[in-house]
């Protein structure tokens, strides 16, 4: 088993100071191989004695030996799809056409301007129903661990109510790949008269969501791939929503808003509390 496995092997049991070294060493394991314990430990916010702790948790005597591991490790290799056509087969090419569908699509300047909208926001309203709304709940989790004040409208009498006490430096992100879903729709009409602002993210630019928003995120319907084995449907929403996260994650606030929750329900499952 390679050092980087036995990280990921190890990661349940670590504290959470110790886990900020494990995530660093598997994401980017070349990059470690390159640092000292003093940069390493000012990189990741964590103190030299708690790399020291981690190393020889992962059997290792010091940080040297551990990098020399590290170095010996085999770099992962790239998913090779053979010529068999399994189900595995089948839902990687699936997941290559959308990503790639998608790609094409997507525009720096209007994924920049949702990500203005939503920094700006007074709140940020998510609608969506059945697997987008699942969606829209997820994005909503993301949101507010950035500090934003993010509701997510998985309720067609509740998104309706929603859309009607709207103010104009609201935004609704609403989320439908279809772009015909009449809930959905109603709702962000009647946000409109309030002078919200509308970002839609669908696969239709065409579509009456797509009319009715003042940006339109584009994405790949899976409808166009072949797709009868019931694969996520919601995979292109979910990469044009990643990619704003990460946007907004370029905002030293957020990031800082990001790693202080994130500290706080780590030290609630691990039960520290103050």
């Amino acid at each position: 088993m390679s050092i980087v496995s036995t990280v990921e092997e190890q990661y349940p049991t670590l504290s959470r100071q110790e886990r900020k070294v494990a995530l660093k060493v598997i994401q980017s394991p070349k990059e470690v191989q390159k640092m000292t314990i003093s940069s390493l430990a000012k990189t990741v916010d964590v103190s030299n004695a708690t790399i020291t702790r981690f190393v020889k948790k992962m059997g290792c005597t010091n940080f040297y030996n551990f990098k020399l591991q590290l170095a010996e490790s085999p770099a992962p290799k790239a998913p090779v799809v053979s010529q068999t056509d399994t189900v595995a087969d089948q839902v990687y090419n699936y997941y290559q056409k959308i990503l790639s569908g998608t790609w094409e699509r997507l525009y720096t300047d209007e994924l920049q301007t949702a990500v203005n909208l939503i920094s700006h926001a007074r709140r940020v309203y998510l609608f969506g129903l059945g697997s987008s709304g699942y969606t829209a709940q997820e994005m909503t989790q993301r949101l507010l661990r950035m500090g934003i004040a993010a509701f997510s409208m998985t309720d067609t009498h509740v998104m309706y109510i929603s859309g009607g006490i709207m103010q104009p430096d609201d935004v609704i992100l609403a989320i439908s790949l279809t772009g015909e879903t009449d809930e959905v729709n109603n709702s962000v009409a009647l946000a409109k008269k309030k002078s919200a602002k509308v970002i839609s993210i669908t696969s239709d630019e065409n579509s009456h969501l797509a009319a009715l928003s003042d940006l339109t995120i584009q994405v790949k319907n899976s409808k166009f791939v072949n797709n009868s084995r019931f694969v996520n449907s919601q995979f292109a929403i979910t990469y044009a929503l990643d990619i704003i996260a990460a946007m907004l994650l370029e905002n030293a606030d957020y990031r800082d808003q990001m790693n202080r929750t994130i500290d706080l329900i780590t030290d609630n499952k691990l039960g520290r509390h103050a």
